[in-house]
């Protein structure tokens, strides 16, 4: 049986050119103290020289995925994730107002990992295409929200001195709205181009003349009524060019991310967990899928996913008060995931509805009311999950009257919910 008091526990403050490795003893005494070089021939050694101050009970670092990361699991290391807020208390408690070293910090990680390892989660990694498929679910994301900001310069562009664009797109992230503005970047360029050319550019983008489009091709010219600065519009101009190729470029990197994002979840063995909650749809199913992963152990109930989402409040019990406050440390990605497929839900399950209608007579707000539902929804999706069963609304409700819940009773008396019931039904 192995002697405990031989492992020994390791921290490393990662850099971009340099690490810093710490290997401490079962005291918590330092016995290496050293730098490795980021590059393939310092990870190498970085994993001779650990197995050589073995056996490494826990390798701590402050960071979720990194090659170094990569190549410590390859290895075999067991590797403990830690938060950076964490990493920067462990420092505090050991010294008040510590000096800032790649040393300390890596000290401070080994040292705090060997007392508080049972209360970290051990890194195990998901399949490749989870992993995968997570990584592209949050770089669509972060490519949407670019794209949006860049909408939204976009426009700010336009009041300048071009403000008779604004009224022929509802939303400026569409190819559409690109075109028409290197096609058409100036009012006078729109007012020179005739309506033959206005209607082959609706035609070839699938614009259809509805009346309002025909009421824009008549009022086109209006804008020679706005006062014009010839050195405004020569420079904005060329600002809008410049932001609708980047939102054209955007757009069709979108779709690729799209494609492969739909090749990988089509595959993905827990999809239709996923699909079969109400109001996840093709986009949000995905990405909740991402956050949950595949390894069943990782959470022993829905407590910890509802935390993570931020969908439970935070407890601040003192003395006689109790007042819980809202969790801002969260992953917000998951929030507001949840959040959306919480609104989608609210018209596509009926107990869902009755949920929300009733928090708002008891005078939640919009957002706390899809909050609580969002945390309901976790625990529905953490049962799915673990039993890998489907979502069934019929199934749901029954379980609802079996234990009473007074939502059995407000679906019954509540005339949205019998609208709604109508409309699952037909």
């Amino acid at each position: 049986m192995e002697d405990k008091t031989d492992r020994r526990w390791a921290g490393i403050d990662w850099g971009d050119h340099e690490h810093y490795l710490v290997v401490v003893e079962a005291n918590g005494h330092p016995i290496l103290c050293r730098p490795i070089e980021h590059s393939p021939e310092g990870l190498d050694d970085l994993v001779i020289t650990l197995r050589g101050h073995g056996p490494i009970a826990a390798v701590a670092i402050d960071r979720k995925s990194h090659l170094l990361i990569d190549k410590l699991l390859e290895a075999g290391f067991p590797v403990y994730p830690i938060n950076p807020k964490v990493a920067k208390t462990w420092r505090e408690i050991l010294k008040v107002d510590p000096p800032k070293s790649d040393a300390a910090d890596g000290f401070s990680l080994a040292y705090n990992i060997r007392l508080f390892q049972e209360h970290f989660h051990l890194l195990r990694p998901d399949d490749p295409r989870t992993r995968e498929l997570r990584m592209l679910c949050k770089e669509e994301k972060d490519e949407i929200d670019e794209r949006t900001a860049k909408a939204n310069q976009l426009k700010d562009c336009l009041k300048h001195y071009y403000p008779e664009a604004l009224a022929w797109f509802k939303k400026f992230t569409t190819t559409t709205a690109a075109d028409f503005i290197l096609a058409f970047p100036t009012h006078e360029a729109l007012g020179r181009a005739s309506d033959n050319k206005l209607r082959k550019f609706l035609h070839a983008h699938c614009v259809g003349l509805s009346p309002i489009w025909k009421e824009r091709l008549a009022n086109r010219n209006s804008g020679a009524r706005w006062p014009h600065d010839e050195a405004t519009v020569a420079a904005k101009s060329l600002r809008a060019k410049s932001l609708a190729r980047q939102i054209k470029t955007q757009n069709a990197m979108l779709d690729q991310y799209r494609k492969r994002i739909e090749a990988l979840f089509g595959e993905h063995p827990d999809a239709a967990i996923f699909l079969s909650l109400p109001g996840a749809a093709a986009k949000l199913a995905p990405r909740a899928l991402t956050y949950f992963g595949t390894d069943r152990t990782r959470y022993e109930d829905a407590g910890p996913l509802q935390a993570l989402s931020g969908t439970v409040p935070v407890g601040n019990q003192s003395g006689k008060s109790d007042h819980p406050k809202f969790r801002w440390a969260c992953q917000k990605g998951f929030r507001n995931t949840m959040f959306l497929i919480a609104l989608g839900s609210i018209e596509r399950s009926v107990w869902a509805r009755a949920f929300y209608d009733r928090a708002r007579e008891r005078e939640q707000s919009h957002p706390k009311a899809l909050r609580n539902l969002a945390a309901k929804w976790l625990k529905i999706a953490y049962r799915m999950w673990c039993d890998n069963t489907l979502y069934d609304e019929a199934t749901y409700l029954d379980s609802l009257a079996k234990h009473n819940s007074p939502l059995v009773a407000y679906i019954r008396t509540s005339e949205k919910c019998g609208e709604l019931m109508e409309k699952l039904l037909t």
